[in-house]
């Protein structure tokens, strides 16, 4: 009999397994789809190129994920910043140098007074009635009263909104705080975006690795319906083992019929944790054609996707366009010719007729996908992590949860990911170190 089942092969249930393992257990893991990596998935191109259409950055800060790269020799490198950036508004195009796109000095002032509010809330102690204040408001509200320009507002809605992945109308701002708590504050969550790293090879390598570490203890195209808890064990697709770590987004591991049934606010909490939603796509070039105009590929669109030159040092230009919430459901309408044609265009409304030519293409709705629904992650809505928020990470029975979004640092990220399957490992091997106790002769 196993030690432990686990239930997804992403970058948590692979941890999860690896920390285990590697504590002399015995490890099993399921995974539905027919690949490991979950919410990190890399396309190959031809002549050996890879992007990827989940997942891909990586900071100096995401230490363990660091550790992991260095420990499979996934090698990366910086991205091109060189150049100016776009700000792209209505039928406006600007170009402009730095970070900050061209503002009014008051409107610019907001913005920064805004920034700061929410990095002293982030490293504040909340009293129990302030974080109910702050659960029962959305991130939208809350904009509204700190930033009456409404280009400041929106540019802003947008920012958070790409990071989230969901229209800021829609989560909490307590969820908000404790994510930017969770990044160490504004101004590491700024740098780990402005000195994040690509993999020369794709971000689902170190994945990739420990499945090859992991061998035959992974199961593919084997979907998990039903958990049942014995007391004396789990019984999972027809697995015994002493536990369980469900690593899968809180969305789907609440679709798991358990035995007995979840407790109450555990059952609410995954039904009031939808996904957010995410379309990415990469459009492929003979070269970073943009350079040679001074531009770093950088494009930031009020009305569209964000645009990110991923291209490597020595391969063609590639421009990441990625869409979220609102702006990543509205395509999913579309055909695929008319989706990419649609995209195409913002492209060329940012760089010219030159990029209505890509020579390939690559994209992935992460909503269709039937083991996520959508991405990045599950987001809170107002009023759900003061009243079962304590429910995601807390194990029932022999049941222990992992996932990005149960990371108490970086979640929401790899990283994230990463500490939480770490996390749920340990507390397994802590509760057979209790039992063991528990049994020893006198």
């Amino acid at each position: 009999m196993p030690d432990v089942v686990v239930v997804g092969a992403g970058y948590a249930g692979l941890c999860a397994a690896r920390r285990l393992r590697r504590a002399g257990l015995e490890v099993v893991v399921l995974e539905a789809s027919d690949r490991v990596g979950g919410r990190t998935l890399t396309s190959r191109l031809s002549g050996g190129w890879a992007v990827d259409l989940g997942g891909q950055w990586i900071a100096p800060a995401h230490t363990r994920f660091t550790d992991l790269a260095r420990a499979y020799d996934a090698t990366t490198f910086t991205g091109h910043a060189q150049g100016d950036n776009l700000f792209l508004s209505g039928t406006s195009r600007r170009r402009f140098p730095g970070e900050l796109p061209p503002l009014p000095p008051h409107t610019t002032a907001l913005l920064a007074a805004a920034l700061r509010k929410l990095d002293r809330l982030a490293h504040r102690t909340l009293t129990t009635a302030q974080a109910k204040q702050l659960d029962s408001i959305t991130i939208a509200t809350w904009l509204r009263r700190r930033l009456p320009v409404r280009q400041a507002r929106r540019l802003a809605e947008v920012i958070l909104g790409a990071e989230l992945s969901v229209d800021v109308a829609s989560v909490s701002m307590l969820a908000l705080v404790t994510a930017i708590r969770g990044a160490n504050g504004v101004k590491s969550g700024v740098e780990a975006e402005t000195t994040a790293a690509l993999f020369t090879h794709g971000a689902d390598g170190p994945a990739q690795s420990i499945a090859a570490e992991l061998g035959d203890a992974i199961r593919l195209n084997t979907p998990v319906t039903s958990i049942h808890d014995t007391g004396n064990a789990v019984r999972v697709a027809g697995i015994r083992a002493g536990h369980a770590i469900v690593a899968v987004p809180p969305p789907l591991a609440g679709r798991i019929h358990y035995d007995p049934p979840m407790p109450a606010a555990r059952d609410q909490l995954t039904q009031r944790m939808p996904m957010g939603s995410a379309l990415k796509a990469f459009a492929i070039y003979d070269t970073p054609f943009w350079r040679a105009d001074g531009l770093s590929g950088l494009a930031l669109d009020l009305d569209g996707p964000m645009t990110f030159d991923t291209s490597r040092p020595d391969g063609p230009g590639v421009l990441c366009t990625i869409l979220t919430g609102p702006a990543a459901q509205q395509p999913t309408e579309l055909d695929a010719a008319e989706r990419r044609a649609a995209i195409i265009q913002s492209l060329v409304r940012g760089y010219g007729p030159h990029a209505a030519r890509p020579v390939d293409w690559r994209e992935k709705n992460w909503a269709d996908d039937p083991y996520c629904r959508g991405g990045y992650n599950a987001y809170f809505p107002p009023g759900v992590l003061t009243s079962v928020g304590s429910a995601l990470r807390t194990p029932v029975g022999r049941i222990h949860w992992a996932g990005s979004e149960t990371a108490t640092e970086w979640a929401g990220y790899i990283e994230g990911a990463i500490r939480s399957g770490e996390r749920a490992a340990d507390e397994v091997l802590q509760a057979k170190a209790r039992f063991a106790e528990r049994t020893e002769p006198d």
